[in-house]
């Protein structure tokens, strides 16, 4: 085996492991939409140190691709760039792996925007509630677009 299908041979387990943290990202994703939805704080902030630790192992893998690539003078080659250097030397996965990783980047990708959605409207309904409570009406925007609360009529008193 030439020194250039053993550096593809590596990557290619590189780009499995990165496919399992993606995976770990997207079960991690769907239990902060568990977390979020049950307003369980200390929850959300574990999911996040972990999210984070994932997100740097894939940073790591991707770091240590370049770096193989980088030996084989491939490092501007996408995976499906690779692709056919691949065949070449006899490398099999890379079309799987490309699938694979392009199907959980997506999963990943719609379960973020999903939590986005989430915490934003956490937001909104916690602003809202702070207002009520205390005995504004609902925000609004002036002139130079900034919120302003209005003077409502609230059902605590705030002299109270």
């Amino acid at each position: 085996m030439s020194a250039a299908a053993a550096a593809l041979e590596q990557v290619l387990g590189l780009l499995i492991d990165e496919e399992r943290q993606l995976s770990r990202l997207i079960a991690l994703a769907l239990e902060e939409q568990t977390a979020v939805l049950e307003s369980g704080f200390d929850r959300i902030t574990a999911i996040s140190a972990a999210m984070l630790e994932a997100a740097n192992a894939i940073e790591a893998l991707e770091s240590r691709r370049l770096s193989l690539l980088r030996t084989i003078g491939a490092e501007d080659l996408t995976i499906e760039g690779l692709l056919p250097l691949a065949d070449d030397l006899g490398v099999a996965g890379f079309a799987d792996a490309r699938l694979r990783l392009s199907v959980r980047a997506r999963e990943l990708k719609d379960a973020q925007e999903r939590n986005a959605s989430l915490l934003v409207n956490a937001m909104k309904l916690r602003d809202r509630w702070a207002n009520m409570l205390g005995g504004l009406a609902s925000p609004t925007y002036g002139a130079q677009g900034q919120r302003t609360a209005r003077d409502g009529t609230g059902f605590v008193s705030r002299s109270a």
